[in-house]
């Protein structure tokens, strides 16, 4: 299906939604079609979600990780970017509403929406969870920790009650970055900040519904995590669901009650709400399933990519994970596709690159496993593991920013981040 300019001499219009790593990937992978690009976010940012734990943690400033999307197609002719919220798509009538822009209708469509967080039913976690998938999220997880902090030594009596305990849900790459992150700012910087509180007065748990951590990772990964966790006094419950969540409890299933005012919630995601709205039927997680070509099978113009859909890897037939890595390739995949059906040229199907699976548990300990299953450990993953997130992030600005508060924090073992700004 091609769509070339029409009788008026109306280039096609390919209307991308969402603004992360799909949703750029596949802007930028149309700068030199003969098309007019849309791209609509709710903000006018991209954000470079493996690094938020790291915002939240005082590790980076909010600009490490969050970049202008406009700044990153400022030199694409042929796009234009608004900032506003998607409220329907009619995928008939190929046209897509939103909160104030007029409706726009398109010729393609790229649904990159993302996903949201997936509490399970988890009583009062909504409400009392700190999540971390947005900017947001990171800011709100670092400002309510200083401020539990703060609270805390003008009131040393809270923390009997739990004040400074974390517990951590998730024992995948999310909960043990950060759990590791918040581990070393716990004993690494607030012990300075601090001085009257002892470092065992203040708890960090990992609680992981599994029988183990890192489950798609070998066992000398696991056991070399569950160690280096360990050695940062991050206590790890396996085994163990989580109940239910009030600002200052945190029930299992078990029967366990752990006192706790901070819960930060890194066990799972699902497709955008707005896709139970689209009359598709949909895969495990609300994602949208798709062909080899990353279009829904109904609606050939639009394509779904992300974190919302639900890509089968050709190579094992299974359903990749909702990562960074599959976002952009996805993305990227997206756009170069519509670029060649434009231009009247055969496309191919969607072929994921596995790079490996990595993640940091702390200053100079990360763990990566290879394609092939070669594994690292320790400081020789952590250069990689910071090479490649280097790599990913938009711009050389980025990259900048990113080594010298790295740089910074593993001279001086600070974080200059640790501040409230109230407005």
């Amino acid at each position: 299906m091609s769509a070339p300019r029409d009788n008026n001499g109306r280039r096609p219009r390919v209307l991308v939604l969402g603004g992360g790593f799909a949703g750029i990937g596949a802007a930028q992978k149309l700068k030199k079609s003969d098309a007019d690009v849309v791209l609509v976010d709710k903000h006018d940012y991209h954000t470079f979600q493996p690094l938020l734990y790291q915002v939240a943690t005082g590790l980076l400033e909010q600009p490490a990780v969050g970049h202008p999307i406009r700044d990153l197609v400022h030199k694409q002719a042929n796009a234009r970017v608004h900032q506003d919220t998607v409220t329907a798509i009619d995928l008939d009538a190929r046209e897509v509403r939103f909160s104030e822009l007029e409706p726009l209708t398109y010729d393609y469509l790229i649904f990159g929406l993302g996903a949201e967080v997936n509490f399970f039913g988890v009583d009062g976690a909504p409400e009392h969870a700190f999540p971390l998938y947005t900017l947001a999220d990171a800011v709100r997880l670092k400002e309510h920790v200083l401020q539990s902090w703060e609270a805390a030594d003008r009131n040393p009596e809270r923390i009997d009650d739990g004040a400074l305990n974390i517990v951590v849900v998730g024992g995948g790459p999310t909960g043990i970055e950060t759990a590791g992150a918040l581990a070393e700012l716990y004993h690494g910087v607030f012990t300075k900040d601090y001085p009257d509180v002892k470092p065992e007065q203040a708890r960090i748990t990992l609680v992981e519904a599994g029988p183990e951590l890192f489950p798609m990772f070998k066992p000398d990964i696991r056991a070399y995590t569950e160690e280096a966790l360990a050695k940062r006094s991050v206590e790890v419950l396996t085994g163990e669901i989580v109940e239910s969540v009030t600002p200052l409890r945190v029930r299992l299933k078990s029967g366990t009650e752990l006192k706790a005012h901070t819960l930060v919630w890194g066990a799972g995601l699902q497709g955008n709400q707005l896709v139970q709205s689209l009359g598709l039927g949909l895969e495990k997680g609300n994602r949208i399933g798709v062909d080899a070509e990353l279009r829904i099978p109904s609606h050939p113009e639009v394509y779904a990519v992300g974190d919302v859909a639900a890509i089968t890897d050709q190579k094992t037939d299974q359903v990749l994970p909702q990562l960074g890595s599959v976002a952009l390739q996805s993305g990227e995949h997206a756009g170069e596709t519509i670029a060649r059906m434009v231009t009247g040229k055969e496309t191919k199907p969607f072929k994921y690159r596995d790079k490996g699976t990595m993640a940091t548990i702390g200053r100079g300990s990360a763990v990566v496993q290879m394609l092939g299953g070669r594994t690292m450990k320790g400081k020789t993953a952590s250069v990689a593991w910071g090479t490649v997130h280097l790599a990913l992030l938009p711009t050389n600005e980025d990259r900048a920013k990113a080594v010298v508060d790295w740089a910074g924090a593993g001279l001086t073992h600070q974080r200059g981040a640790r501040i409230t700004v109230e407005t």
